[in-house]
């Protein structure tokens, strides 16, 4: 159990240093002129929410056309027996 603890505190630390790190990434700044202006005008360009679940679709359907063949001829063998 003291050894889950560990780890459950080191995931821990690791979601507090991403959040700082993320934190650091959306307020930073970039010389534009004599003004400075953030990097990220609008959270989408930070992160696109939508772009991501697209490309989770994409890999699964990617998934299913990989095994495709594979589940005919399962289900060929399970029509056999």
């Amino acid at each position: 159990m003291v050894e889950a603890l560990r780890y459950r505190e080191v995931d821990q630390d690791y979601r507090n240093h991403l959040q700082a790190y993320l934190n650091f990434s959306a307020k930073a700044t970039k010389a534009s002129g004599k003004k400075r202006v953030p990097v990220y005008r609008s959270f989408r360009k930070f992160y696109d929410y939508e772009a991501e679940l697209e490309k989770l679709s994409k890999k699964e359907s990617e998934t299913d056309s990989r095994f495709s063949g594979l589940r005919e001829i399962i289900m060929k063998g399970k029509n056999d027996v």
